[in-house]
């Protein structure tokens, strides 16, 4: 045998080797578990040989039709030595009965995957829908003086929370409370006079608010689901509202609104909003701006402690100045000493009370 052919044998040998060397696993969740599809499903696994520690996660139907897949990132110091990942996902609804995880990491040539998991097969608990009480329902539409339905003016708010006979929400700029009954048949009525502050508001903003609490005042039944349809007695929709489950630190993915610089000032602007978090069992993870990122917490009531970060190790030019907001974004995680959540946002503030981070749950600010 030629020393050639010996040599390109050895190639192949080698190759093979260094590729047995690659995989991508799922730890969590394993095959057989149940889902529940109300909340984030956090995966996690491990992984060696992943370009750039790249990994995307994937759920299928078992038609093998996309549900949702997000990309994630295996921090590491050395990019041959393996590596542990997580991402937690947020799955739509409805869902099957049953669906497919599978992780896989991309190739640099652009191949749909290189590194693929095993198949993960769950079940699900099936998605229920909110019922009436104990969910936030942000308004949609409503029915306006000529009897078409109108969307809410834009930028505002309504929203109505009904637990224990009591119901209150925001009205568009001031808070309204009152009490309702409810009965078989899905009746639903406020019962006496609904009660408002009176804060001054702009006349588009008030004369949406007034035509609400009229409608409000007039509702006779309802009917829930993945909406919220209050009918009037002659059994016509009169306010159109969505679910919104209420908000937690937890299993929630965060956007930063403001940054501290690290200088006494709270930066805001367009590139500040990569940088996100969610926190899950004790570990956050997410996008510091250009890297993604990974630490360790604890809270215990309103207090936090983050650790230091792990990252990965990218320079973007773009936009410019991300690499130092990127390190005032890490710097101002670990300053937090406590937290503090508000109508769809989240503060994280030094032991002085000094914000550090502020969130919101939408890019739109």
């Amino acid at each position: 045998m030629s020393r050639f052919v010996i040599f390109f044998y050895l190639l192949i040998f080698l190759a093979t080797a260094m590729a047995s060397e690659r995989y991508i696993k799922i730890i969590s969740p394993d095959t057989g578990s149940t889902i529940d599809p109300g909340k984030p499903v956090l995966v996690s696994g491990t992984g060696k040989g992943l370009f750039e520690g790249n990994v995307v996660v994937r759920f299928e139907g078992p038609d093998g039709r996309l549900l949702v897949q997000q990309p994630a990132t295996m921090p590491r110091e050395d990019i041959s030595a393996a590596g542990d990942w997580q991402q937690s996902i947020s799955l739509p609804v409805p869902l099957p009965e049953s669906i497919r995880l599978v992780a896989f990491s991309p190739s640099p040539g652009g191949a749909d995957a290189a590194i693929t998991s095993a198949p993960v097969l769950l079940e699900t608990t099936g998605a229920s829908a909110p019922g009436l009480t104990a969910t936030r329902w942000v308004l949609r539409q409503y029915l306006n003086e000529s009897g078409d339905m109108q969307p809410v003016i834009a930028d505002t708010v309504i929203d109505a929370q009904f637990d224990a006979g009591k119901v209150s929400g925001s009205a568009g700029c001031n808070r309204y409370f009152g009490a309702y009954t409810s009965g078989n048949d899905n009746r639903l009525m406020l019962a006496g006079q609904t009660g408002a502050t009176q804060m001054a508001c702009t006349q588009s903003v008030d004369s949406q608010e007034r035509r609400y609490l009229v409608l409000l005042a007039s509702i006779d039944s309802y009917q829930a689901g993945e909406e919220l349809l209050l009918f009037n007695k002659q059994g016509i929709v009169i306010l159109r509202y969505t679910a919104e489950l209420p908000l937690t630190l937890e299993e929630t993915r965060w956007y930063a609104a403001g940054i501290n610089n690290g200088r006494g000032g709270v930066v805001s602007s367009e590139s500040v909003q990569l940088a996100t978090a969610v926190f899950v069992a004790g570990k956050v993870s997410g996008s510091a701006g250009c890297n993604n990122y990974s630490a360790s917490y604890e809270i215990s009531d309103s207090q936090i402690t983050i650790g230091a970060a792990m990252t990965t190790r990218r320079q973007c030019a773009e936009p410019e100045g991300i690499m130092a907001q990127e390190q005032q974004f890490l710097q101002a995680l670990t300053a937090a000493r406590q937290y503090r959540l508000t109508a769809g946002r989240l503060e994280l503030r030094d032991s002085n009370g000094s914000l550090q981070v502020s969130f919101s749950v939408s890019t739109a600010e």
